[in-house]
């Protein structure tokens, strides 16, 4: 084996200074308490990882970690990591036993296609749900048996991580791996196979400048153009490195103990978020879930806001939200998009829900949010230096005579991203050598 390169994905965050809410429950339907009373989806004590809390209000739909504390305005709040269990590796597969073959490097999991879970090795490996993709981030109709019976040899199949990391994206490789054409490296938690002889050479991958090249999108499953995530053999069987040789930086470990951004849900809900995964076909993939009552650490990326109280399986989806004559934009029941991390906030009306045509179409079909399912975005920024608290702008919409929903902005630093369509963006920097921090409140319209 190549010896290995470490690679380090971030998790975000560990500990911050400020976020608030009132620390409600509530129920989207009737304003009263919200109540987790869809089914228990909670794995055994056993398979939970370090730092899981299964006593939350939350804790039979989401896996919560606490990953801090934090107050606003005097409030304290948890900074918490939530991912509905069954979009998590370990309350799908923790139970199950697969035939395992352990190497210097990696393991070799005879787990016949599936994304098998190894405990303390992938506990925030995510699971993506669908009807034959066997938990990998393909098409969720996508076998990825018969994909590798069609295309042959040893494949790799994108898999997701838990609400909290860093995905990643790929680069333009100037120095293609040996006797490899392929020119397209990736990180996200990834690692290289390749077959050498009858075993296989592994390669470890440190990009020095992600999304940076200027390059046209690859796409996952063209002509199996890329080379990233995980590695399965004609026979079915995963290919696993071991953590010390594919480091995740963890919220304990301190990938970014400053929190320079966090949302709190002062809503009656949850509410679900996505990111677009790049490259790979775009589709949407489950990302943090803001509970109500608690703080989340910031999150960077292309990113998508589901309707409040929804739950993920009707958001993580790229759905048909079009209307006849007019293209989809794949995003029309997401209100919001952006996102913040410890470099900077960014957050703005989603332009599916925004585009005129199609949103006036949608509202003439009886497609229209009702008040309870949207919600306000207001950011303030704390500033270290003076001690004080400022305001930077909100987010909202406004519902017309005819049902449909008009984007709203206001504050000093809410500014029009699209005159034509209405949408306002609030962006900047976070200046956390000044002691700043910013945070982004969730309310009820």
């Amino acid at each position: 084996m190549k010896s290995a390169i470490m690679i380090g994905i971030g998790l975000l965050s560990s500990v911050l200074a400020g976020c608030g809410g009132d620390g409600a429950n509530s129920d989207g339907d009737t304003g009263g308490p919200w109540v987790d009373n869809g089914p228990d989806n909670r794995p055994e004590d056993a398979c939970l990882a370090e730092g899981v809390d299964n006593s939350t209000p939350f804790s039979k739909t989401y896996r919560v970690k606490h990953i801090g504390d934090t107050t606003f305005q005097g409030t304290p709040y948890e900074i918490v990591a939530s991912m509905p269990w069954t979009y998590t590796l370990q309350a799908v597969q923790c139970e199950k036993a697969f035939p395992m073959v352990e190497t210097e490097t990696h393991y070799i999991v005879d787990s016949n296609f599936e994304l098998p879970y190894i405990k303390g090795v992938m506990d925030d490996v995510a699971w993506t749900p669908g009807e034959k993709n066997k938990g990998w981030s393909i098409g969720s109709n996508d076998d990825p048996g018969e994909l590798v019976q069609k295309n042959g040899g040893m494949r790799p199949f994108i898999y997701h991580v838990n609400g909290g990391y860093e995905y990643g994206y790929s680069i333009y490789n100037k120095d293609p791996l040996p006797g490899d054409p392929i020119n397209f490296t990736g990180f996200r938690p990834t690692w290289v196979v390749h077959p050498d002889g009858d075993g296989y050479e592994m390669f470890f991958l440190n990009p020095a400048a992600p999304d940076s090249q200027g390059f046209e999108w690859p796409r996952h499953g063209a002509n199996w153009q890329l080379n990233f995530g995980l590695y399965v053999d004609p026979t079915g069987h995963v290919y696993v490195p071991k953590p010390e040789k594919a480091k995740l930086a963890s919220h304990d470990e301190g990938w970014d103990d400053y929190h320079g951004c966090v949302t709190i849900n002062k809503a009656n809900a949850p509410i679900p978020t996505t990111r677009t995964q790049f490259p790979g076909n775009e589709s949407y993939y489950a990302s943090e879930t803001f509970l109500p009552g608690y703080a989340a650490p910031g999150a960077p990326g292309h990113k998508y806001w589901g309707q409040k109280g929804r739950p993920m399986e009707e958001v993580a989806i790229w759905e048909d939200d079009g209307a006849p004559g007019l293209n989809s934009p794949g995003n029309y029941h997401k209100p919001y998009s952006g996102g913040c991390d410890k470099a900077g906030y960014n957050f703005a009306h989603a332009e599916g829900f925004t585009w005129p045509e199609l949103r006036a179409a949608r509202t003439q079909m009886g497609d229209i949010p009702t008040k309870d399912q949207l919600y306000k975005i207001t950011l303030y920024r704390y500033l270290g230096k003076d001690k004080t608290t400022e305001l930077l702008g909100t987010l909202s919409y406004e519902q017309q005579e005819n049902g449909e929903w008009i984007p709203t902005g206001s504050g000093p630093e809410c500014h029009s991203l699209n005159d034509k369509n209405g949408r306002w963006i609030i962006n900047g920097p976070v200046f956390q050598d000044r002691g700043d921090h910013v945070f982004a409140i969730l309310e009820d319209l």
